[in-house]
């Protein structure tokens, strides 16, 4: 057996292949929306439902995970390329703006035309290099739309988003 790539442009190539979805995160500070695109996301207990997702070091929304604020994790549909586009931008003060949010008991930016809607509680964090990990409980959640994929992105450099 042969190795296609081998060395650092095989191990870029191999973590590249390691398939995640996207998601839109959001959340309120300081009585302002915060919006990213976010494809480091997985599950990570089931009672109580918990999920693990890492944020690089420089994200605004990070000041929020880090005082155990809640999030939201707006889960993605193979179709929703609009909002793909719009949080994938960066440029966007307030990518949610543009988008019909559903009234949520947490005040938190929950997309109508997401795929499904978590709602999270930050319970810890660990450094990992230039990201942070954070596992958070989820406190609710919905789906949108029984019908539908949710997004997944496979990259071809495991080195950059």
């Amino acid at each position: 057996m042969h190795s296609i790539l081998d060395g650092e442009e095989g191990l870029k190539a191999a973590l590249g292949r390691i398939a995640s979805g996207l998601y839109a995160v959001g959340a309120v500070h300081e009585g302002r929306r915060l919006g990213m695109l976010c494809s480091f996301v997985e599950q990570a207990g089931f009672e109580p439902p918990m999920i693990s997702i890492a944020l690089g070091t420089d994200r605004p929304l990070r000041g929020v995970l880090e005082h155990g604020g809640l999030f939201a994790l707006n889960i993605l549909g193979a179709e929703d390329k609009k909002i793909l586009a719009a949080f994938a931008s960066g440029r966007e003060e307030d990518p949610f703006a543009a988008f019909t949010l559903v009234e949520n008991g947490h005040g938190l930016p929950q997309l109508a035309d997401a795929l499904a809607w978590l709602a999270c509680r930050p319970c810890g964090s660990v450094a990992a290099g230039d990201h942070i990990v954070y596992v958070a409980e989820v406190v609710e959640g919905c789906l949108h739309r029984e019908v539908g994929e949710p997004m997944i992105r496979v990259r071809k450099n495991g080195f950059t988003y």
